[in-house]
């Protein structure tokens, strides 16, 4: 049985009149029905015209008002106010998914997720995770008294496995890209990370140096922390120094030149 356009078009445009219309926020005009579609400009034709010539990504591009039925919503901690409204405007309903680690924050003021989150998107359905897939249980220690140094309140992810591999814990900082090529070789073809605040330059394919707010999300088969004391010195230190011990799914290794800080070697 064949599809009557007619129909479908005049259900769709039936539906978006009896949603909330997007209004202009300076003059109160109504500009588009909640899919982003100027109500003015667009018949029932153009709704299957569009639906079946472009993708939602086209669509949306360059349409301030566009809405989306649900958002997904990675590394939330680390947004502004701003983004929130920025966010919470393009999700129709507030529908969203939010993830985030608020122990990685490393913008703004430290607070929870009621602290966080905008006060408009109302109750909202949490749920903490405490499963770590990530990191070996080796660096749970240091990676724990960082989490409890950051707050005490916050769960502690449990690690699934064991490298086998201890934290090795070196001196002398300039030795960061040989302990990195050392690594290379413990973990046939996959990735190692130098993490450090100051830049270092290795040319290999499978090195790759990075701020620690620069790998948040990432992983690597093996990382090089440079310095923690110098990570601690940063506004959010405590953040950063806890998402580069959290980086790696095997081996640790942290090279110092000054003393170890506390939050460290009272877990060694």
């Amino acid at each position: 049985m064949g599809i009557d356009n007619d129909k479908v078009g005049k259900h769709l445009k039936q539906e978006a009149h009896q949603s909330y219309p997007v209004r202009d926020e300076m003059t109160g005009e109504v500009v588009s029905d909640p899919d982003g579609f100027p109500i003015a400009e667009l018949e029932s034709d153009d709704y299957l015209e569009l639906a079946n010539t472009m993708t939602i990504e086209e669509r949306s591009q360059g349409e301030r008002a566009w809405r989306f039925g649900h958002v997904i919503v990675d590394e939330a901690q680390d947004l502004t106010p701003m983004q929130w409204r920025m966010i919470a405007r393009r999700a129709r309903g507030h529908s969203m998914t939010i993830v985030g680690d608020v122990a990685q924050r490393t913008t703004g003021e430290r607070g929870s997720w009621e602290d966080l989150l905008p006060a408009s998107f109302g109750d909202v359905a949490r749920f903490d995770l405490s499963t770590n897939y990530r990191s070996p249980d080796e660096i749970t220690p240091m990676a724990t008294a960082v989490l409890n140094a950051i707050d005490p309140n916050l769960t502690q992810p449990i690690a699934i496995r064991s490298s086998g591999h201890p934290v090795q814990i070196e001196t002398g900082t300039p030795r960061a890209v040989k302990l990195a090529l050392e690594l290379v070789d413990k973990v046939d073809d996959g990735r190692v990370a130098i993490l450090s605040m100051d830049p270092i330059e290795v040319d290999h394919r499978q090195i790759s140096t990075l701020t620690p707010g620069a790998s948040k999300g990432m992983e690597f088969d093996g990382v090089v922390v440079v310095e923690p004391s110098a990570i601690l010195q940063d506004e959010h230190g405590l953040g950063l120094l806890y998402v580069a011990l959290t980086r790696t799914t095997d081996h640790l290794v942290i090279v110092h030149d000054d003393a170890l800080p506390d939050v460290l070697t009272n877990a060694l």
